[in-house]
């Protein structure tokens, strides 16, 4: 399994670290990154604010939806006006890198 965990770097609080022209977000919106994530199934997700997932652990079925969702992340988190901090994660390491990533995530919040 190819797993990803990817947090979300909340803007909110200093709007100049966003993008030009993007308004400041919290996170990513439930209903874009569940539209990203396509075949892939998340097994952990932190929310910043109701709506705005600021970490969230995902599974994919291949090493080609796992690259892809990458690019596609950071994309969209750009545009969003967040940056999207994306690691690949070996199975066992899992846990360990989604507790890291959440208290990570808790700081710009």
């Amino acid at each position: 399994m190819n797993l990803i965990v990817v947090s979300f770097e909340d803007f909110t609080s200093d709007p100049a670290g966003a993008r030009a022209g993007a308004l400041p977000a919290a996170g990513c919106p439930d209903s874009w990154l569940d539209a990203l994530i396509g075949a892939g199934s998340v097994f952990s997700r932190y929310y910043a604010a109701p709506g705005a997932v600021s970490t969230v652990g995902v599974r994919f079925p291949s090493v080609f939806h796992a690259e892809q969702f990458c690019l596609s992340v950071r994309q969209v988190a750009n545009l969003l006006g967040t940056r999207a901090h994306v690691h690949k994660v070996p199975s066992e390491q899992a846990p360990s890198t989604l507790r890291e990533a959440a208290e990570h995530s808790a700081r710009f919040v």
